[in-house]
């Protein structure tokens, strides 16, 4: 149960660029899950399915050669895009909502949203024992 004087972790920030990273405090709590840390801000703005687990493995911008995405969680990402064009194209949940505002609202649960640090330490803990049996 969630009650009011739970200590809340902020999940991600903007740095000084405007870009989305993950808090020290996060990183700090997710540290040894590799992975794990990416993998579980994207099933948290998700779903719990493979299918979203590489939601913030961002790839673009199309009109630059070099991928801004560097796969290090102390350092900016975003939402892949081809996911929310998919679900622009499907009109999920109503046509008129394209694929930037199905990413701003993505962007907004990684930045907005605070999580009982309680749960992260306890994913933490069932990760670990699910995938290096500690």
């Amino acid at each position: 149960m969630i009650v009011s004087d739970e200590e809340l972790v902020q999940m991600c920030e903007l740095d000084e660029d405007g870009e989305i990273c993950f808090t020290k405090e996060y990183l700090s709590l997710t540290d040894g899950l590799g992975w794990g840390a990416r993998r579980f801000a994207a099933h948290f703005i998700t779903h719990w399915t493979s299918e979203f687990q590489n939601m913030l493995d961002y790839f673009g911008p199309d009109d630059e050669e070099e991928d801004k995405y560097s796969g290090v969680d102390g350092e900016p990402m975003d939402v892949r895009e081809d996911v929310t064009d998919l679900w622009e194209f499907k009109e999920i949940p109503f046509d008129g909502l394209d694929s930037e505002w199905h990413r701003d609202v993505l962007r907004a649960k990684l930045v907005f949203t605070k999580i009982p640090r309680r749960l992260i330490v306890r994913y933490v803990k069932a990760a670990n024992r699910a995938t290096i049996g500690r």
